[in-house]
């Protein structure tokens, strides 16, 4: 399989199961926000504005709108009631692990 086949062939999968996933900033939320609950550590939202993805306003806009649609969940932290923690939610979470065994397998299959 050529390289642009393979391209191809994760947009497709991106495009028919990831279409809520519409800029890169989407794709750069729910990574980091994914991460950091791996980690253990909750990403409360002043440090996803910190980070410098995009403008304030523009992440604040995408993680609404990723949370009306499921994609993220937002609570209060537990050990300081004025913060907002971030993490993907199930759902989320297992289409992300499709789409990291599919760019496996393309990656690391030979042509």
């Amino acid at each position: 399989m050529t390289a642009f086949k393979k391209l191809k062939t994760i947009r497709e999968f991106e495009k028919v199961r990831m279409p809520h996933l519409r800029s890169h900033e989407d794709f750069d939320i729910v990574i980091e926000v994914g991460y950091y609950e791996d980690m253990g550590k909750p990403l409360t939202f002043k440090c996803l504005l910190l980070m410098g993805i995009s403008s304030v306003s523009t992440v604040q806009r995408r993680v609404h709108t990723l949370v009306e649609e499921g994609i993220i969940t937002r609570t209060r932290s537990e050990s300081d009631r004025r913060s907002i923690e971030l993490g993907v939610s199930s759902q989320t979470r297992k289409l992300i692990d499709r789409y990291v065994k599919m760019l496996h397998t393309h990656v690391t299959k030979p042509t």
